[in-house]
Parts: C-alpha cells; structure tokens; sequence
C-alpha cells in the first residue's frame, strides 16, 4: 500500500476501533437510547456511519455501488446491535479493499460518481471524498460519545455530567 494512503488508511482503521471500543461495554437499552424524539441513537448513527463510508469509500472512490438510502439510516426504529456491528464491519472491510491498492496519485482522480446535490452536480477528487469522510466520522464519533455519557447518566437517574455547575 501506498505509504500517503497507508497513513490515511492507518488513521481510518484508529478511529473506527477507538470509537467501538468505546461503544463496547455500552448494554442495548443505552445502545438504543435517544435523548429526546426527534434524535439519533448510538445504534442510528453508528448505521448511518456504516452507509456514509460504503458511499464515499466503497462507490465514490472505489466505484462499488451502495445502493444507499440515506434517508433509511435515520429512520427512528432500535437496529438490533448485530445488525448495527456488522453493517460497520462491512463497510470496514469494503474500504480496506477499495484503499489497499490505492496510491496518493489515484486520490488526485476524480470521484467515480457525483458527490453533491446541487446545479452543478461536482466530483471532488477521491482524496478530498476520503478526507471529507474522515471528518464525517469523527463527527458523529462525538456525537456518539456524548450519547453515551448522557444516556448513562439519564438512565441510572444521576445527574448528567457537568449538570447544576456554574456557569462561567
């Protein structure tokens, strides 16, 4: 493997296995909690990550289709923890296939499909598609974090952490 893409792959490998080492010892009430309604569970935006990397690694850079409906990801049901870990482990090992043979040079191409919405439709390079991905991950990564400790908190009845302090 290319070292540049190597150290982009190595990176993508990190932060998946930070962020489900992290989800691990969550039990499924917590893994299915939303604070409120209109939002996302642990388990929803775990799925969600899984589709948006099939997308942007798998068919905008490898060019495999994904046949993704977005908006389905997001549909407020309870996907079952096995269904959730392995449509994230599918998508792991779709991107390890698409990345290992790639090189730098090739992330200078432009996207295999249209990235954006919008007149006119773009293809960003695959590099920029790989980056923007990246950047995805570690966004929902937070927000995942922060489901957690405040579900923790709301479901053993304590006070959520930082709750009641001062304001500065």
């Amino acid at each position: 493997m290319d070292a540049g893409v190597k150290g982009i792959a190595d990176h993508l490998e990190e932060v998946w296995s930070s962020l489900l080492d992290e989800v691990a010892s969550v039990d499924d009430r917590l893994f299915q909690w939303r604070p409120g309604p209109q939002f996302n569970s642990i388990a929803i935006l775990l799925r969600h990550l899984a589709g948006s990397q099939r997308w942007w690694i798998g068919e905008a850079i490898g060019g495999v289709p994904s046949h993704r409906v977005r908006e389905t990801e997001f549909a407020h049901d309870e996907p079952p923890r096995a269904e959730v870990l392995k449509a994230v482990e599918d998508a792991r090992a779709l991107a390890r296939r698409v990345l290992a043979d790639l090189t730098i040079q090739d992330l200078q191409a432009e996207t295999a499909v249209a990235v954006t919405r919008g007149r006119p439709e773009r293809r960003p390079s695959k590099l920029w598609a790989l980056l923007h991905y990246l950047e995805h991950l570690g966004y929902h990564r937070g927000q995942i974090l922060l489901l957690r400790n405040l579900g923790r908190a709301a479901l053993s009845g304590a006070p959520a952490p930082g709750a009641g302090a001062p304001a500065r």
